[in-house]
């Protein structure tokens, strides 16, 4: 099976650049017009994934920063080969809704979108975004989030009835039934989460862990009794240098958690070689300065990880 590797976009990441308020200087005059802005980062970003192979982009999703969905669909015309999966809170609002908002994206760009449901944050912060469903209920919203969107997309009239959403009648026409609705992406490492994914997701997404093969054994385990079949993805921080003593040196400046991939480029394509054979297929590689990062991931490690 063919791997996908994916550039983490952070909305969150390095906040004010290219923020026009933050171009102050005593040293140089700043030419750039008032209308260069963040979203222009976010398409240098983006090309930077086009340009050095990367399959997609990953946008996950900031409580105080850009919705990762707009930003998805802003940078979509600039990067025209790319797969961009926002992640957004099955809070977001109706399902019916964002499978509209999907559809079109899928027709706008030739059927590149992807969802990532984001983990259900905690309480206060749920409160913040005016989010009251108990917490026992959410992994069951989150289903019933899918179930909607995916039933008013292949089928009509279609009718649900559950706790958290109610359609009657509902369904899309063409040309809006005509596109793939998107391969869906969810997280987690607790036995809720995995016993979702085992029904709901298409792609699971793992993050950076020393169990990673237990984890896929469990959820491969879960997905067959629930006679369904899901893939297997991570999302994985690196960074990597042509030298190893100069990447563990930046890797201690950024602060990197324990559980990055930190090595020369030679070493960071092994071990990413080493976590494909454990079945993972989906490879969301993150590191912090993104634009820069994805040059250097892009141009020296994914090449050494595809011989």
């Amino acid at each position: 099976m063919t791997i996908q590797t994916y550039w983490q976009l952070d909305v969150a990441e390095d906040a004010t650049r290219s923020e026009p308020g933050a171009r102050q200087s005593g040293l140089f005059r700043d030419v750039r017009t008032p209308a260069l802005s963040r979203y222009d980062y976010y398409a240098q970003v983006a090309q930077a994934a086009a340009q050095t192979a990367f399959d997609g982009l990953f946008l996950p999703h900031r409580q105080q920063s850009d919705d990762s969905a707009i930003v998805a669909a802003a940078i979509a015309r600039e990067v025209p080969r790319l797969t961009l999966i926002p992640e957004f809170p099955a809070s977001a609002g109706s399902a019916v809704y964002a499978a509209k908002q999907a559809v079109s994206f899928q027709r706008q760009t030739h059927e590149r979108l992807g969802w990532a449901i984001a983990s259900p944050a905690d309480d206060a912060a749920r409160a913040r975004d005016g989010d009251h469903v108990p917490e026992e209920q959410l992994y069951a919203r989150t289903e019933e989030f899918l179930a909607v969107a995916r039933g008013v997309h292949a089928e009509r009239p279609f009718d649900f009835a559950g706790a958290h959403f109610e359609v009657q009648g509902g369904g899309f026409q063409a040309p809006l039934n005509r596109v793939a609705f998107p391969k869906v992406f969810l997280q987690g490492e607790s036995e809720e989460a995995l016993s979702l994914s085992a029904r709901a997701a298409d792609v699971h997404l793992f993050a950076a862990s020393a169990d990673l093969r237990g984890l896929i054994e469990t959820l491969d385990t879960l997905a067959v009794r629930a006679g369904r079949s899901v893939e297997f993805g991570v999302i994985q921080p690196v960074l990597a240098r042509d030298q190893p003593e100069d990447a563990r040196r930046d890797a201690e400046r950024a602060g990197l958690p324990d559980t990055a991939i930190v090595g020369s480029y030679a070493e960071v394509a092994e071990r990413l070689a080493d976590l494909a054979a454990l079945g993972l297929r989906h490879f969301v590689l993150a590191a912090p300065s993104s634009l820069e990062e994805a040059y250097r991931i892009g141009q020296h490690v994914l090449p050494a990880s595809a011989r």
